[in-house]
């Protein structure tokens, strides 16, 4: 079963979506349900294309989390810079 065959624009969506939850923590916990939830059911949501495929395994699952850890870690660091400077 192929999982990673998703457009550029969800793996941008994970790093910004983390990138956010520095600022809004709960974004976090909607996001982990988000993604838990479509592991559960094993089927991914594209959202922005108005599709559901069937299919879904944890390391797909894994693979979002990391993206959206990048983007929450991009972001705290450069929140903690910018504190440092002022």
């Amino acid at each position: 079963m192929k999982v990673y065959d998703k457009p550029l624009e969800y793996t941008l969506t994970h790093i910004f979506t983390g990138a956010i939850a520095v600022f809004y923590p709960i974004v976090f916990w909607i996001f982990a349900v988000y993604q838990l939830l479509q592991l559960t059911l094993n089927v991914r949501f594209f959202g922005l294309h108005g599709e559901i495929r069937l299919g879904n395994n944890p390391i797909h699952t894994a693979r979002k989390f990391a993206e959206f850890a990048l983007g929450y870690g991009v972001a705290w660091l450069l929140r903690n810079q910018l504190h440092k400077k002022e």
